[in-house]
C-alpha cells in the first residue's frame, strides 16, 4: 500500500510543482492567507498523527499537501506578478484559522489536534474559494487535480488500519480539492462562454 501512497505523493509534487512555476511566473496569483495556513494546518496534522499512531504511510500525502503550499507562499511573496490583494475576508480568516491552531497547542490532545487543523485549513480555504469563484483566471487548477490524487491515495492507505487520525485529513483534502477543481474548471469555462462573472 505504500507504493500507492508514494505515487500520490509524486502526484503532489509533480502537480503542486506546475502550480508553483505558473506562480513563479504570475500565471496565477495565490491568496498569501490561504497559501501560508495551508501549509501550516496539514503540518500540524501530521505531527499530531505521529503523536496519536505513530508513523504511517498514509500521512505522507498530507505532508506533501502542506509543503508544496509552503514553496507556492514563499513564491508569491518574492514574485510580485503574482501579487494577489488581501481583503477584510481574508484577513478575518486567518485570524480565525490561527485561533484555531491556538485551541491545538492549549489541549495536547492529537485527536483535537486534527479536527482543529482540519477547521483551520477549512477556514483559510474561505478566500480562495470565494477568489475562485468570482477571478477562476487566477488560479491553475492541475494543482487541485493532483490533490484529488494525492488524497485519493492517502484515503486507499488508510483503508489497511482505518482511524479518524489516519483517514480524517485525507478525506477533508479530497472534499476540498475537489471542490476547488471543480469551481475552477467550470468558472473559466463559463467565461470563455462570453458569460457574466462578477
Amino acid at each position: 500500500m505504500q507504493y500507492l501512497v508514494l505515487v500520490g505523493a509524486l502526484c503532489s509534487v509533480v502537480f503542486g510543482s506546475v502550480y508553483l512555476i505558473a506562480t513563479i511566473q504570475g500565471k496565477a496569483q495565490p491568496n498569501k492567507v490561504t497559501w501560508l495556513l495551508w501549509a501550516v494546518s496539514p503540518l500540524i496534522s501530521v505531527v499530531a498523527t505521529i503523536a496519536a499512531t505513530g508513523f504511517d504511510w498514509s500521512i505522507l500525502p498530507v505532508f506533501m499537501a502542506g509543503f508544496m503550499p509552503l514553496l507556492v507562499f514563499i513564491a508569491s511573496i518574492f514574485n510580485k506578478s503574482a501579487y494577489w490583494k488581501l481583503s477584510f475576508l481574508d484577513y478575518l480568516c486567518g485570524i480565525v484559522a490561527i485561533f484555531a491552531i491556538v485551541i491545538w497547542r492549549l489541549t495536547d490532545d492529537p485527536i483535537l489536534a486534527i479536527i482543529f487543523s482540519i477547521l483551520s485549513d477549512a477556514i483559510a480555504s474561505l478566500p480562495t474559494l470565494h477568489k475562485a469563484w468570482l477571478y477562476p483566471n487566477t488560479e491553475a487548477p492541475i494543482y487541485y487535480i493532483g490533490g484529488v490524487i494525492s488524497s485519493t491515495s492517502a484515503i486507499l492507505a488508510a483503508t489497511t488500519h482505518w482511524s479518524f487520525s489516519t483517514a480524517s485529513f485525507p478525506i477533508y483534502l479530497f472534499i476540498l480539492d475537489t471542490s476547488l477543481m471543480l469551481i475552477v474548471l467550470i468558472r473559466k469555462a463559463a467565461l470563455s462562454d462570453n458569460k457574466m462573472i462578477p
